[in-house]
């Protein structure tokens, strides 16, 4: 049994409350067991507010808001404007060539590359145009737009100070003239760096923080124990908590690997579906994860239609797609039509058979089982195909799926996850299909559901969140064309 090191020092068991600390070890237990707090557990106040574990100040991509940092970035990006321009203006008054508007009109008007200095200014203003439109209308979370601009930036003032003309009589006069072209250089490098240095790296820890208080934390024993520092306490030498990772009861007997052969065996799905021989003290609760993803679902089929406004389709023969927002999590979307086809039929093909999905949906190319956790649940890796005619490039999910019937209603809910036999892949993008699902619900006609499907989705990389959504509603209509081919030969073969 391996143990790790616990660092503890005097000066950092001050001023802990009693409320805070027993939520700490609360919150501690339970993601170390688990690897995630339990569903009926996430919204306890009692054992978490006590403790002034409020996360709501916490940024998230789909909250809505910039974060602080970024608007730092943001500004950054006005200054630079504005101390070129103010720069490059007092510039032209120093020149001497008759009056003010006689300088701006040589420099502007009668603008030569060799002679004026007028396009650092346009220079900057481009950059804060490209920057603003990629970080703060298209929330971008990349470095690519920050370094083209850099590099566009670095070519031109290169050229420009092998061809502007320093000798000349009024430009040799005006210390300026190096001045501007320093500074726009320094000022476009020192943007890269604080975006990529500061912006991208602060706003991963801010959603790591959030994930790990809703749950979704990291599978290294070795991460700090509450990730946030508003969930933890680092020492004032900058050195994290690690708890020892606590043995399962009975670990040293030969019976415990029966126990975990549950998950790795079960015989009437053996032929279709691998089982992975991973340890189990390496994998989060899946069991938990499914069941969490499961009740998600089942609140949003619980939910009321007038919550949901229309957002593509004509009926629900040809298939409507729904859409709202959810606080904390973003624009989710709904998928509704009717099929004709039993409910059952459907979702035993869908679900347990959906190795076979690339051959009717020529959008996925891949799908397989990399996990039987049980009866109801197990561990999904699909990859979806590139669109866009290759501009958008391949995603891959790892997903936790957790089906069954509810209340005469058939469903199958997923949740993202991660599983060590399938890291991230080089070739692809690591999206997440976060909580969401299909439904399928009886009607009153016989052989004919209803099919409803809820998509929430995350295609990471550099795509805008808007851009995804302003078109998944196209997605989602070109799923249900191959759906219904699916279900007319699904007809067939049973015939």
């Amino acid at each position: 049994m391996s143990i790790n090191r616990v660092r503890v020092r005097s000066d950092d068991m001050v001023n802990v409350g009693p409320g805070r600390d027993d939520a700490a070890k609360y919150v501690g237990q339970v993601l170390y067991q688990g690897g995630h707090l339990p569903v009926e557990n996430v919204n306890n106040s009692s054992a978490l507010n006590n403790g002034n574990m409020e996360n709501e100040d916490l940024w998230t991509p789909n909250s809505g808001k910039i974060s602080a940092v970024r608007r730092t970035f943001l500004l950054l990006t006005v200054f630079d404007v504005g101390l070129s321009f103010i720069l490059w203006v007092i510039y032209t008054q120093l020149l001497g060539n008759g009056t003010g508007w006689d300088s701006f009109s040589r420099q502007v008007v009668n603008y030569t590359f060799k002679e004026s200095l007028f396009d650092t200014v346009m220079l900057s203003f481009i950059r804060f145009t490209l920057l603003n439109l990629a970080y703060a209308l298209f929330r971008l979370r990349h470095w690519w737009t920050v370094a083209l601009t850099t590099l566009m930036t670095s070519v031109f003032l290169i050229v420009k100070i092998f061809l502007f003309e320093f000798t000349s009589y009024a430009s040799s006069k005006n210390p300026l003239s190096y001045c501007l072209l320093i500074i726009s250089f320094v000022l476009a490098w020192v943007e890269t760096w604080f975006l990529d240095f500061k912006v991208l790296p602060q706003e991963k820890k801010d959603l790591e923080r959030r994930r790990a208080y809703r749950g979704i934390v990291s599978n290294d024993e070795r991460a700090p124990l509450l990730g946030n520092n508003r969930l933890g306490r680092q020492t004032p030498g900058g050195e994290e908590y690690y708890s020892p990772l606590e043995s399962a009861e009975g670990s040293g007997d030969e019976d415990t690997i029966s126990n975990r052969d549950r998950f790795y065996s079960d015989a009437s799905r053996s032929t279709s579906r691998p089982h992975s021989t991973t340890s189990l003290d390496k994998i989060p609760d899946y069991v938990a994860l499914g069941e969490k993803g499961w009740n998600i679902l089942w609140s949003m089929v619980s939910s009321e239609d007038d919550e949901w406004t229309l957002d593509a389709g004509r009926d629900m023969i040809e298939g409507c797609i729904y859409q709202k927002n959810v606080e904390g999590i973003g624009k989710l979307f709904k998928l509704q039509v009717y099929l004709d086809i039993d409910p059952e039929d459907l979702w035993n093909d869908l679900v347990h058979n959906c190795i076979a999905t690339p051959e009717w949906n020529p959008t996925v190319l891949e799908i397989k089982v990399l996990c039987v956790i049980d009866d109801e649940t197990d561990i999904c890796y699909s990859v979806a195909a590139e669109g866009g005619g290759g501009l958008v490039s391949s995603r891959d999910f790892v997903t936790i799926r957790r089906y069954g019937c509810k209340e005469g209603i058939w469903m199958s809910a997923g949740f993202p996850t991660t599983h060590p036999d399938m890291p991230p892949q080089k070739k692809y993008v690591r999206g997440e299909n976060l909580p969401g699902g299909w439904v399928f619900k009886p009607t009153n006609k016989p052989d004919q559901c209803l099919f409803v499907w809820f998509v929430n989705t995350n295609l990471k990389g550099w795509l805008p969140q808007k851009l995804v959504d302003q078109t998944l509603s196209g997605v989602l209509l070109e799923y249900v064309t191959y759906l219904k081919r699916r279900v007319k030969t699904l007809k067939q073969e049973r015939v």
